[in-house]
């Protein structure tokens, strides 16, 4: 029951016991009617076949009430019960003399009665209904007994399951108070460890966006010639410097659940645009629209990504131009970056470079995303970027705004090299 919330785990514990209890009482009839068979079949002359009879409406009673589950159907279950236990063991009593194997099918009629549990869903009540049916199933057995006149019974076999239906409940009504206490501290430990993930996503998505706009600005500043800063660029900084002062970046792009159309692939246009109006060649291919099958925290991550990968061709690629091509399999939208620039050995990067590393890697990776790299010295570089659709994202969402002007301005990285 642990994990279960407090004020259902109860009904739930309750649910569980009574249905286990209904597949045994089930059981128990089968176990009879297959008795009797057998009995029937050393003993020929034995007839049973109204004994077998007996327990059909028993059993349909059964299926009844776990239908319904009232305490009208556990009512009617008890007076149909009754009723066919007195029919069993009148047969049972006259045609069966031995004595063991006549205690043994009464006490198997009257289980059924003892496990149906009734209709409650607290633990007290299935104890109570239990001891309502086997003293129902009793007095229907002795009156049987009395008709015929022959000896009584112990029904061992019913006592026992009595005993074990009342110890069972005592025992998980024990573990759900014990639960209770102790589901409280399980929440808190759940909570706490989600705002600790999610702080720790913001964290890393905020040191992403400072890297995708402040240093990259500085880096193109200072490659800037000597005079007035470009328009282009002194507008991406101011609009950067209102996103980094205010909270847009930790919201999507568009309400949840009501996304506008086309502003998917509007912000991916944008995107490309921009670095374009910084000299960059870019070739688009496939069908950008598939984005818009996204959610916001994706398509958020997903351009802010491909936008830190042009930046980096434009930097260290040694190259004017660079191909975006996006494609959908059904499962997952894909978007590859390629150039045939000078290309980098990954594995020599250092630890502390955000680029690659945190601005694509990572990013893609909070929405559920897998970011695959082949580049080498000389051969050019292509960064493939999948991230599944919403019913098959399974990673921890991050808030994440929509892409704005700073996150695809172009600019220096962090050192030499991709990352």
């Amino acid at each position: 029951m642990l994990g279960i919330p407090t004020h259902l785990a109860p009904r739930v514990n309750a649910w569980s016991t009574v249905r286990a209890f209904h597949a045994a009482a089930i059981g128990s009839l089968g176990a009879a009617a297959i008795v009797l068979l057998l009995y029937r079949l050393a003993d020929p002359d034995v007839r049973v076949v109204g004994a077998v009879l007996a327990l059909i409406p028993m059993l349909g009673m059964i299926g009844v009430h776990v239908q319904f589950g009232t305490w009208r159907s556990a009512v009617a279950f008890l007076v149909v019960g009754g009723v066919c236990a007195w029919w069993f063991a009148v047969i049972v009593q006259r045609e069966i003399p031995v004595g063991w194997v006549t205690s043994y099918l009464l006490s198997l009629s009257i289980i059924p009665l003892v496990l149906v549990g009734g209709a409650g869903a607290v633990a007290g009540r299935v104890a109570l209904w239990s001891v309502a049916g086997f003293l129902v199933g009793r007095g229907a057995a002795a009156l049987a007994v009395a008709q015929q006149g022959g000896p009584s019974h112990p029904l061992v076999l019913a006592w026992v399951t009595l005993g074990f239906v009342v110890a069972l409940v005592f025992f998980t009504s024990r573990s759900t108070a014990r639960s209770e206490r102790v589901q409280p501290e399980l929440l808190r430990s759940a909570r706490e460890e989600h705002v600790s993930a999610y702080r720790a996503g913001v964290e890393a998505e905020a040191a992403a966006i400072l890297h995708d706009t402040v240093l990259n600005h500085l880096g193109a500043i200072a490659l800037a010639p000597d005079g007035p800063m470009d328009r282009q660029l002194a507008r991406t900084v101011d609009a950067d410097v209102a996103m980094l002062t205010g909270r847009a970046w930790l919201a999507p792009g568009t309400p949840p659940g009501r996304p506008e159309p086309g502003a998917a692939t509007q912000a991916f246009e944008q995107m490309v645009d921009e670095h374009r109006a910084h000299g960059l060649d870019v070739t688009v291919s496939g069908d950008p629209t598939v984005l818009s099958r996204l959610d916001d925290e994706a398509v958020t991550a997903l351009l802010r990504a491909v936008g830190q990968c042009l930046a980096n061709v434009h930097k260290h690629a040694g190259t004017d131009a660079a191909e975006i091509s996006v494609f959908d399999d059904g499962v997952a939208c894909t978007v590859m970056v390629v150039d045939d620039g000078r290309g980098f050995d990954e594995s020599t990067t250092g630890a502390d470079r955000m680029g690659l590393r945190g601005s694509v890697r990572q990013r893609i990776g909070r929405v559920g995303g897998d970011v695959q790299v082949w580049s080498s010295p000389g051969s050019g570089t292509s960064v493939m970027m999948s991230v599944p659709y919403p019913a098959a994202t399974g990673g921890v969402p991050v808030a994440g705004g929509a892409p704005t002007t700073g996150s695809s301005a172009v600019g220096a990285d962090d050192a030499e090299g991709r990352p």
